[in-house]
């Protein structure tokens, strides 16, 4: 028998290589105060939120994408794919989603009154941009030029009785992970065009762990014991945009936008 041929023994050597490296969990750099980095700007893939559940629905516009079938909801638990409502909540949320083609003001996403968006739909409707510092991470979003700062020096939470669109957020890392955990929600925001709703009672927990170079899995688990018979938990991938020379630009929306009124008065289709 022949030996190896040294060309034989490099490729062999170098599979073996690629094939340890793939075993091997991602490294994530550093900050220099040594927080794992996600600095930098992240969207969802795909974009847009129109509907979490398994709905049928069609696009609406730039920016927005039909999910069909169980394997298109965005809502990973319960494995059915849909939110876990109490009786009443459903009905309400099968009202808003029956006219949401041709609302009444009830009916109406409050995205389009320009309120903030809260969380997590601040984060899955626009292009996010992370800036880490020390004791504190800040998202700067698209949409409206909202923003979140994340606390993760242990400081105390606000008095319980505040409320805010964007609740009050406390983070710790986890190894590579970065969970926020964020209560003092006001009730007012959707986590979707067709009225998947909550309770000034929800609570978000969101996972966030960097799983190679350009792509973050992202969970978040909603607690809502006025709304729902249990939590629940969102799957989304982030994605990083490398362009160095990436701007990002105002959205502008103000409260007491004219167009309101002509999006209610517009025929039904």
């Amino acid at each position: 028998m022949r030996a190896p041929t040294f060309t034989a023994i490099a490729c062999v050597a170098l599979l073996a290589a690629a094939s340890a490296q793939e075993r091997s969990p991602y490294v994530q750099p550093r900050t220099p105060d040594g927080q794992p980095d996600i600095s930098g700007f992240w969207h969802i893939e795909p974009t847009g939120t129109y509907s979490l559940e398994d709905m049928s629905l069609q696009p609406l516009g730039a920016g927005n994408f039909d999910v069909r079938g169980p394997a298109g909801s965005r809502i990973i638990d319960p494995p059915d794919g849909k939110i876990p409502y109490q009786p009443w909540a459903s009905a309400r949320a099968k009202d808003v989603l029956d006219n949401h083609l041709d609302p009444k003001p009830h009916q109406l996403d409050p995205q389009s009154r320009c309120w903030l968006q809260g969380v997590p739909r601040a984060m899955a409707n626009s292009e996010t941009r992370f800036v880490q510092t020390p004791g504190q991470l800040v998202t700067l979003h698209e949409y409206s030029h909202s923003y979140r700062v994340i606390y993760l020096d242990g400081r105390p939470r606000i008095p319980e009785q505040l409320k805010l669109f964007m609740g009050d957020s406390r983070g710790r890392w986890e190894g590579q992970t970065l969970v926020i955990d964020t209560t003092n929600n006001n009730h007012i925001p959707w986590f979707d065009l067709v009225g998947s709703f909550h309770s000034d009672a929800l609570r978000v927990i969101e996972r966030l762990t960097r799983v190679d170079e350009n792509t973050i899995d992202y969970r978040i688990t909603i607690d809502d014991v006025k709304m729902y018979t249990r939590p629940w938990t969102i799957g989304y991938t982030l994605k990083r945009n490398p362009d160095p020379t990436w701007e990002q630009w105002e959205h502008a929306c103000y409260e007491g936008e004219r167009n309101l009124d002509t999006l209610l008065s517009r025929p039904a289709r």
